[in-house]
């Protein structure tokens, strides 16, 4: 049974580093290892290839080739963590009080802080992560905003948490 959001509920976030830390961790742990689960296979065929052509194929420039290749994935995570923690903390440390005013609604959630002002419309949000002090609430494959759930009352994570999420729109 759909759980159903009724009038407005607003209150205030406080964000720290553990929340922030946690979901840029969840975020890059999940989009870079959990979904891509093909590249980390290639990535083990490949190192187990560098050793073979590196002990018994003759070919030491293939062992070193085939290495690079099965390292690149490695790069890929750590270039993801990088611009994600930069773009994540950035905004947090630019706040001088890192709080920010919620109000979540039938329409959607509006986020209101000293750095600004902004609405995400429930038609996009097209993903909702519950972690242990915090909700992610994504508008996009990368995109994602990290709502605290300390203060958030009982009736809104409820919601979060049953909210059926949209397809990513094409266009």
């Amino acid at each position: 049974m759909p759980v159903e959001l009724e009038g407005s509920h607003s209150f205030t976030v406080r964000y720290d580093d553990d929340i922030m830390r946690d979901a840029v961790c969840a975020f890059v742990w999940r989009r870079a290892v959990i979904e891509q689960k093909m590249m980390w296979i290639v990535s083990g065929l490949m190192a187990v290839s560098s050793i073979y052509f590196l002990f018994w194929g003759g070919a030491g420039w293939m062992a070193g080739a085939t290495l690079v290749l099965g390292l690149l994935p490695l790069v890929f995570v750590a270039i993801m963590w990088r611009a994600h923690k930069a773009n994540t903390f950035g905004r947090y440390r630019r706040m001088g009080d890192p709080k920010a005013e919620i109000t979540i609604d039938a329409s959607g959630i509006d986020i209101v802080s000293e750095l600004g002002s902004g609405k995400i419309a429930w038609r996009n949000v097209t993903e909702v992560w519950e972690r242990p002090r915090a909700f992610m609430i994504f508008s996009g494959d990368g995109q994602f905003n990290t709502l605290p759930r300390e203060t958030m009352p009982d009736v809104a994570q409820a919601y979060l948490r049953a909210r059926p999420v949209q397809e990513p729109v094409q266009g």
